[in-house]
């Protein structure tokens, strides 16, 4: 017994087969097909019924035909009145006979009208179809178009990008070698260096005699200061020796303070 979704039928058939469950829609439209199939069958079958009953009839009028000498309306009345004898309604057959004949000519036509709607429908597929070709293929070419003027404009914009760092490169090699020889000139120079030592020496001896004409200053007063401090080698030793002799005395005064102290507790004791 098939089942409704189709399960039954196909485990049935092809021993190892295995069945899958078919979609609601699809499994009645099999079943109107089916149904469809069995009506013709069946009609199929009332049909050839009909021929051989004909055909053993006009079997029946040819033997009676060579056997018999009669007229033919006398064959045609003996004939007829042996096929009323079997056949009593025949304007009901004739009837149902006209009614499957004018069911099979609205078939046709409804196939035909069907056919041609069908047809219908593909050729408006088909041209639908040519005209998004046609427009796809306009907008494909017009976006490349697009797309290759907006690639040639930022490669042209790259080279000028690249033409100007090039450009600052250049200029910049160039700075760069004139702060080297300018560098090179200053290093160099004989007469620079002269005058630059004559300043330094100059300006030590300005300080030296500041410190004989002020003697109620002290040394690390700023009137002494100078940026000549940071390469004097003679300055710093003297400032080494000033904190050396300023701790010394710090050390002296802890010591004298420290002594006082356990000699006045020894006293009250």
């Amino acid at each position: 017994m098939s089942h409704a979704n189709g399960m039954n039928a196909g485990m049935g058939g092809g021993g190892g087969m295995v069945g899958f469950p078919t979609p609601a829609g699809h499994q009645s439209d099999l079943n109107f097909i089916m149904q469809m199939v069995e009506d013709l069958s069946r009609q199929l079958e009332i049909n050839q019924r009909m021929t051989a009953s004909i055909v053993e009839k006009i079997g029946k009028v040819r033997e009676r035909a060579k056997n018999m000498d009669l007229t033919n309306d006398e064959l045609i009345a003996l004939v007829s009145a042996e096929m009323n004898e079997d056949t009593n309604n025949l304007e009901k057959e004739n009837s149902e006979l006209r009614q499957q004949l004018d069911k099979s000519e609205y078939n046709k036509v409804e196939n035909w009208k069907l056919a041609v709607h069908g047809a219908n429908i593909l050729s408006d597929i088909l041209e639908k179809m040519h005209k998004f070709k046609e427009q796809h293929e306009k907008d494909t070419l017009a976006w490349h178009k697009n797309y290759r003027k907006q690639l040639a404009d930022e490669r042209e914009e790259n080279l000028n990008l690249r033409n100007q760092i090039n450009d600052m490169k250049a200029a910049a090699c160039r700075a760069n070698e004139h702060l080297r020889g300018l560098r090179r000139w200053l290093t160099d120079h004989d007469e620079l260096n002269e005058l630059r030592i004559q300043n330094i020496a100059l300006r030590q001896e300005k300080r030296s005699w500041k410190r004989m004409a002020l003697p109620h200053l002290h040394d690390s007063d700023s009137e002494f200061s100078d940026d000549d401090d940071l390469i004097d080698p003679e300055e710093k030793k003297r400032l080494a020796a000033e904190a050396a002799e300023k701790r010394k005395a710090e050390d002296g005064k802890d010591n004298g303070e420290g002594g006082s102290g356990g000699e006045g507790v020894s006293a009250v004791a």
